[in-house]
């Protein structure tokens, strides 16, 4: 007889899954079993299968779900400002507060995307080239001297990305620059560069 879903069967889910990327995020994808994940996440293997298939589901789902919340809140983003720059502006600034608020995740997608599925793989990847897109045609809009050409363009984007992305290594949110002033810092640093 199948298992009924409880009524917190999407609360439960999301716990499993934040949960889980802490596992990953400290010893890595690779390294975790079932058995640590059920540990870590305080059930029994045959309940964290009756809310997941797999591992690899587990790691799917949770950088599906962060990208679609992170390509949003891009999309609305850039979508907000009167200009070019303030656009740019609240783009960084939704990017390195999402990225501040779930280190986990950030460190399970840099690290971890090249152990799903080419399917779940190749999701992922169209997600993040969505963000990739939405960036470089506000670079290009910021850029009124011209001073970015087709050759350049993805250089400067991945750039400013790795400015947002790369941060778990030595930022801490709770530390004393915060993410909106780190925002800040990346928005003028970029800008001041591109714009002098």
């Amino acid at each position: 007889m199948a298992r009924t879903q409880s009524e917190n069967y999407a609360d439960i889910r999301r716990e499993i899954l934040r949960r889980s990327a802490a596992l990953f995020a400290r010893v890595g994808y690779s390294n975790a079993s079932i058995a640590d994940l059920a540990k870590a996440n305080r059930v029994s293997r045959g309940l964290l299968y009756h809310y997941f298939d797999s591992k690899e589901k587990i790691l799917a789902e949770m950088l599906s779900e962060h990208l679609d919340y992170l390509r949003d809140e891009v999309r609305k983003a850039a979508a907000r400002g009167a200009d070019a720059e303030a656009r740019f502006r609240a783009t960084v600034r939704a990017m390195v507060l999402i990225n501040a608020g779930s280190k986990d995740l950030q460190i399970v997608l840099l690290h971890d995307l090249q152990n799903l599925e080419p399917a779940d793989r190749g999701a992922i990847v169209r997600k993040q080239r969505d963000i990739v897109a939405i960036l470089s045609g506000l670079v290009r809009a910021c850029d009124a001297r011209g001073k970015i050409d087709g050759r350049t363009l993805k250089a400067q984007t991945m750039m400013l990305i790795g400015m947002i992305n790369y941060t778990y290594i030595w930022y801490d949110p709770a530390g004393p620059v915060t993410p909106e002033e780190y925002a800040a810092l990346v928005s003028g640093t970029y800008l001041g560069g591109l714009v002098a």
